[in-house]
């Protein structure tokens, strides 16, 4: 019986021994340290009477070396690269779309930041300040509709809603706030007591692209309560297509939402309205303020 335990151990004791000689043999060869590419966040700038102001949500960069994925990082990021010397480096601005991490994504909109012969050296740890637009209309035949709140409001209650979106007072502490100084008024909704619900919509959109095109709503938004954003489809009647809840958020924040999927799956629709929708009880009141909301699209 001992000689038996004895053979055992002694193979358990070389079994693991060679394991760990394979394991280690993984780490040896040419081994490389990489250099680093390190991002804060992007800068957009935008074109203010065409493209609206220049709010965005970029979450990640997706990095290309030489037309080649390298990944999709989370910002701010500090990546390694495993290259030597001159090559071309394309960062792509990335989104969340609905706001939920599993979706996330190249916002096909915004132009990539593209650096034509970056140099990397091993260690070094080189900051990137990407700054990026809208693609042109020019580039891209991209187009915008824009409620700004800075004229006069397009968004408009429903036959169902209580009550409606109204502006607020001009440069009011709680407005969302361009560093710039185009903006000076958003958009408002109380609800509480007897009018415990609201709608708004946008007019009608009756040439949308229907054919698998990314069709992008921006919402700015600051809220004390959970609201849904839907659309309306003009069929033989109106079809009401939900879409998604946004969670309250106490400062001001922002979501993309790609309403391209359902319009081509409603094609026969003669013309599609987005909403915005709202409700709490009885005993409750809510506050709403967005701005910036702007339906994106290639022509």
């Amino acid at each position: 019986m001992k000689n038996i335990k004895t053979f055992f151990s002694l193979f358990f004791v070389a079994l693991f021994a060679s394991i760990g000689l394979f394991s280690c043999n993984k780490f040896k060869g040419n081994q490389e340290i990489p250099a680093y590419i390190h991002i804060d966040t992007f800068l957009l700038t935008t074109n203010y009477p065409y493209e609206g102001a220049a709010s965005h949500k970029i979450t990640d960069v997706w990095l290309y070396i030489d037309d080649n994925l390298n990944g999709c990082y989370e910002l701010p990021a500090t990546i390694p690269v495993l290259e030597r010397g001159k090559h071309k480096v394309t960062l792509y601005p990335g989104i969340k779309l609905n706001g939920i991490s599993a979706t996330r994504t190249v916002n096909p909109f915004y132009k990539p930041y593209i650096i034509e012969d970056h140099i990397f050296q091993e260690k070094i740890v080189d900051t990137v300040l990407p700054s990026v637009t809208y693609f042109s209309k020019d580039e891209s035949s991209i187009e915008f509709w824009i409620e700004d709140f800075e004229r006069q409001v397009s968004l408009d209650e429903t036959a169902t809603s209580d009550t409606t979106i109204t502006r607020t007072e001009r440069d009011a502490p709680e407005n969302w706030d361009d560093e710039f100084n185009n903006s000076h008024y958003s958009g408002y909704v109380w609800i509480g007591d007897t009018l415990n619900y609201f709608c708004i919509a946008s007019p009608e959109f009756y040439n949308l692209p229907n054919q698998g095109d990314n069709v992008f709503l921006e919402i700015d938004y600051k809220s004390t309560d959970v609201f849904e954003v839907g659309m309306f489809a003009k069929i033989s009647g109106i079809e009401t297509i939900q879409l998604i809840y946004v969670n309250p958020s106490p400062v001001w924040n922002k979501i993309y939402v790609n309403l391209g999927p359902n319009i081509t799956d409603a094609q026969e629709a003669q013309y599609f309205k987005f909403y915005i929708a709202g409700s709490v009880d009885e005993s409750s009141e809510a506050h709403y303020y967005f701005d910036n909301i702007k339906l994106v699209y290639r022509e």
